[in-house]
């Protein structure tokens, strides 16, 4: 999970963009038909019946390329660009709109082009043709831009007119509404339609997620660094955000599947923001600057991923050349990991952040970040010795150990009020538990055990509408519940559906939930993939804190499941 508030409940904010995002969950927010499929079911795949499961997802629609938005419900108007083309002189867009024919001359077309904000061309020529169709031409190449946004509009409407608007400099700062969970320069309540076209960075790989993963990375070259020069990948397809823990899930993912090139590039970006500590903060923009300037959010399983991703690439390398990196922020890790008392025994455990940039953050002590560090530790040392690295490991391990009930993993322990959270049921605390310790404890505790409770979480109805196609019966699961009252509103979560289905493999191959074991799940969960490949971060739903946007998150753990490869896994 992607967020700062994971372990006992407050919640932090990070800067994404021009615009504020809440974060939920892990280490930092934060999927196939069987363990070697990794190919994205087709839109004329027939619905797979399965005894006793729930209703499989079926398509409905029509399709274009990249046209990605998510809606509450089918647009009124349809509309989507069918072909985009690009020179050194012209950019066009090419597609359908579904006016009456009649109607066409009180229209017109816009469009937004998006960097940092959402920028409009007010050079664009258009053409909305009674036949259905349009045309739009920009007198120009529009370079590294990542996305698109056309907007179809009454004649009499200003596209510039929204209070997140600048008319005089021509640009919209994002919003993230309400309908569609994305970052948009215009409500979609204001306009007749709109669609997003997306200008992915070349993919060299074979592999479908990886691909999906390298497309993402449309963002400026970061230079500086000791390393040369490099990119980071963006969170969200929609979004200037690239939070560290991605960063870690995408360089994780490019060293397993061999790609090199891929991981050096973030690594390289990331170099340069190393902070004299060893570790580096929650939440960066895709051009390499701080997302929360002057606020000091070093969260420690954030690192703690980072770690295993520079570990991950010296393993698949044999590479040493971020070596010197990897020891300082190991060495970070280590002296974040402070004495604590739990019921009454003295433990060392690796406390939330070294700062209180949130009040009391700095005697929270999560499950998922103590996880997270026994892992990196323990992988650090397996390539490069150290017995101080393996004798840190050794104490998370316990710390981690110690929060064991008898029956589940609990959150974590506020040493500010000498509290357990038991009122907080996270799913990573019953997934990422068995993924990182094993299916058993030192003790033989039976760890293994405690995931049945994830079906606590289980949702049959997952849904996504977008304005080309609808996908309904998505399985899965969400992510938290509070004092054991389910959700109200439940939805799917890919990443954490994702790293649930992986530990069902590992430590309860039989287990189903609702009738559904965990190829089922995986290969409903395939059914989210997106145009470019990509898997939205969670099924429509009402929480604030979870987009429909393709994510990295979500794409790197359909990786991990459909490759079966654990990143917590010892070396």
């Amino acid at each position: 999970m992607r967020g700062a508030n994971n372990g006992l409940g407050s919640v932090a904010t990070a800067l994404v963009g021009a615009g504020m995002m809440v974060l939920a969950g892990c280490g930092g927010t934060a999927t196939d038909g069987g363990a070697a499929g990794d190919v994205s079911r087709q839109l004329s795949a027939a619905p797979v019946a399965v005894a006793a499961a729930s209703p499989w997802p079926v398509w409905s629609g029509w399709d274009f390329p990249y046209n990605e938005p998510p809606l509450a419900s089918a647009p009124a108007v349809a509309f989507g660009v069918s072909q985009l083309t690009q020179s050194a002189t012209q950019t066009v867009f090419r597609g359908a709109h579904a006016l009456p024919a009649g109607s066409v001359q009180n229209y017109r077309l816009g469009v937004f082009i998006h960097h940092d904000v959402f920028y409009y061309q007010a050079d664009a020529s258009a053409v909305i043709n009674a036949d259905g169709t349009f045309t739009l031409t920009l007198p120009r190449s529009v370079g590294s831009a990542d996305r698109a946004v056309l907007v179809l509009h009454p004649a009499s409407y200003d596209p510039l007119s929204g209070p997140n608007c600048n008319a005089v400099g021509g640009f919209c700062s994002g919003q993230i509404t309400g309908t569609t969970k994305l970052s948009l320069p215009i409500d979609p309540a204001a306009v007749t339609a709109y669609t997003a076209a997306y200008f992915p960075a070349p993919a060299t790989s074979a592999n479908a997620q990886i691909a999906a993963l390298q497309r993402m990375m449309n963002t400026p070259q970061v230079t500086g660094g000791p390393y040369g020069a490099g990119r980071l990948i963006r969170s969200f397809h929609d979004m200037d955000s690239a939070f560290l823990y991605d960063q870690a899930l995408a360089v994780i993912a490019f060293s397993l599947a061999g790609e090199q090139t891929s991981a050096e590039q973030i690594i390289n970006a990331l170099a340069r923001s190393q902070t004299a500590s060893g570790a580096w903060v929650f939440a960066y923009l895709a051009d390499g600057a701080d997302a929360n300037p002057g606020v000091d959010m070093r969260i420690a399983g954030a690192n703690a991923w980072f770690g295993m991703a520079l570990n991950a690439y010296q393993k698949a390398f044999g590479s040493t050349k971020y070596l010197a990196m990897s020891t300082r922020l190991h060495d970070y890790l280590r002296a974040e990991t402070v004495a604590v008392t739990i019921n009454g025994v003295g433990r060392r455990g690796l406390r939330f952040a070294p700062t209180n940039y949130v009040a009391g953050r700095t005697g929270i002590f999560a499950l998922e970040h103590q996880l997270d560090a026994y892992a990196s530790l323990h992988q650090y040392h397996a390539l490069n010795g150290g017995s101080q690295y393996l004798t840190a490991a050794t104490q998370l391990r316990q710390m981690a150990e110690s929060l064991w009930n008898g029956t589940r993993f609990l959150g974590g322990y506020d040493a500010n009020t000498g509290t357990l959270n038991t009122g907080e049921r996270y799913l990573d605390t019953y997934s990422w538990s068995v993924l990182a310790l094993g299916n058993t404890g030192s003790a033989g505790q039976n760890f293994a055990a405690a995931l049945p409770g994830m079906c606590d979480y289980f949702n049959t109805a997952g849904r996504l509408d977008y304005p080309s196609r609808k996908v309904t019966g998505i399985v899965g699961f969400y992510d938290v519940i509070y004092d054991n009252v389910p959700s109200s509103a439940p939805f799917v979560w890919s990443e954490g559906s994702l790293g649930a289905i992986m530990a069902m493999r590992q430590g309860a191959p039989t287990m189903g939930c609702a009738g559904n074991g965990a190829s089922q799940m995986l290969e409903s969960l395939n059914y989210m993939v997106d145009k470019l490949g990509s898997m939205p971060y969670a099924t429509r739903n009402t929480n604030a804190d979870f987009t429909s946007s393709g994510s990295v998150a979500g794409t790197a753990w359909l990786y991990y499941a459909n490759r079966n490869k654990n990143p917590y896994a010892h070396y």
